[in-house]
């Protein structure tokens, strides 16, 4: 028989893309879970930037020098001169030939600091102490205002010599201070802040989405388990008679199954197997025995699941078959229902059903009784339901979904086809 062997699924771009639709909740749950971190990230590490205005007590020798009127400039011109003058490294060399100080010009730049505060002709020298530049320091007001006073001189002195004039007054004397000043820092404004957080609560909503797409991708791809009962249908190429949720089932539904196999022109009795694979439910095949016996027909279910009937001997099959002159009585659950089971103490190791006298056993019983069920254990571990089925007329396989992986349900399908087994339908727990 030229069939395909398959031990596998491949996804489509188009089945995964409609699983992973199917997982909308899933994605939601992962987006949400990653906004709230990103943004909540975002919010902790912005929030103390806010607006904030930090202050800082700074303590310094000030003094106030009067531009004199040495040119027709402006005094924004004039100011800006003086200015130059007392930061070029002329006023600088003359403060060391002077003091001895040993500050480098870089050090002699960054002690001090003088400015036109507004339009005017008075600057503002300051010094801000403490500090300290390699092996100079001011640490205490009286270094801070001698220190102001030879900047003071060294300026006069420079800008004498370059403007040819007398251009500096001494307005205040260096006097000691502390004043309250603005530290610049980096910090935001609220819109700012919102925009932010939102921002990286957007960018983790999207990141969730990708990351569920993909982990469910890979989950799909390498678990290789059916996602729903139309993928199981596609693998054993058969229709589902019907799909149980979580596991439950009803008298209503074995009716359905009697119902499947209806046959109104077939005379005699109809032999069916139960093929269980990964089921949750061991009593499929009893069901299906007891909903036959609820409508009046003569059955017998035969169960080779394993031991039964507390393993009596007059209702076992095995020491019909083993036992020569051995007699077999079926245990009468009710009117309509038979039951023999199975003893492995008896078989010894020998295959049951494979043996003649147990295809014997079927043919006689199948004159006495209307329909035979048979149970047999999981067809993934044991071949005893391939071997009912080439002794029955119908089969349907009992599948747990969440159980059985697709590689599973391709090997049952292969070593039906290999056997001319026919499955009829499947009952599918979820």
């Amino acid at each position: 028989m030229d069939k395909e062997y398959r031990l596998d699924k491949e996804y489509s771009v188009m089945e995964v893309l409609r699983y992973n639709l199917r997982m909308w909740w899933l994605a939601v749950i992962c987006a949400l879970l990653c906004a709230a971190l990103l943004g909540g990230y975002k919010y902790k590490a912005n929030h103390p930037f806010v607006e904030k205005v930090v202050y800082d007590n700074i303590q310094q020798a000030a003094a106030a020098i009067y531009v004199k009127p040495y040119s027709d400039e402006t005094a924004v011109e004039r100011a800006g001169t003086i200015v130059k003058i007392a930061k070029s490294n002329l006023t600088y060399k003359e403060l060391i030939r002077k003091t001895g100080l040993g500050l480098d010009y870089q050090g002699y730049l960054a002690v001090f600091d003088i400015f036109q505060g507004e339009v005017s002709d008075v600057l503002s020298l300051c010094v801000n102490y403490p500090a300290s530049f390699g092996d100079f320091s001011i640490t205490d007001e009286t270094e801070a205002v001698g220190f102001a006073d030879e900047v003071i001189a060294a300026l006069e002195k420079t800008s004498r010599e370059i403007i040819g004039s007398s251009c500096i007054t001494v307005v205040d004397e260096p006097h000691a201070s502390s004043i309250v000043q603005k530290i610049e820092s980096y910090y935001i404004s609220e819109e700012e802040f919102r925009q932010g957080v939102l921002k990286a609560a957007t960018a983790g909503f999207l990141l969730g989405i990708i990351v569920e797409v993909v982990v469910y991708t890979c989950f799909l791809l390498l678990w290789k388990k059916p996602k729903n009962a139309e993928e199981i249908r596609q693998c054993m190429e058969a229709p589902v008679i019907d799909t149980l949720k979580d596991g439950n089932d009803n008298a209503e539904t074995f009716r359905k199954v009697c119902l499947f196999f209806k046959e109104e022109e077939q005379v005699g009795c109809v032999r069916i197997n139960c093929i269980s694979l990964g089921s949750p439910r061991k009593d499929a095949a009893l069901k299906t025995a007891m909903s036959f016996a609820n409508e009046q027909k003569r059955t017998l279910f035969v169960n080779l699941a394993g031991e039964g009937e507390d393993g009596k001997p007059e209702h076992s099959v095995s020491r019909f078959v083993f036992e020569e002159g051995a007699e077999i009585t079926p245990l009468a659950l009710n009117h309509y229902l038979d039951v023999v089971c199975r003893t492995a103490e008896t078989e010894k190791g020998f295959d049951l059903l494979g043996n003649r006298r147990f295809a014997m056993f079927l043919d006689e019983k199948s004159r006495e009784y209307e329909r035979i069920v048979i149970g047999t254990g999981d067809a993934a571990d044991c071949a005893d339901a391939y071997v009912a089925a080439r002794l029955c007329d119908r089969s349907f396989l009992v599948c747990g979904r969440k159980n059985v992986k697709n590689e599973t349900l391709y090997r049952v399908k292969n070593e039906a086809d290999v056997n001319r087994i026919q499955i009829s339908g499947i009952l599918i727990y979820e």
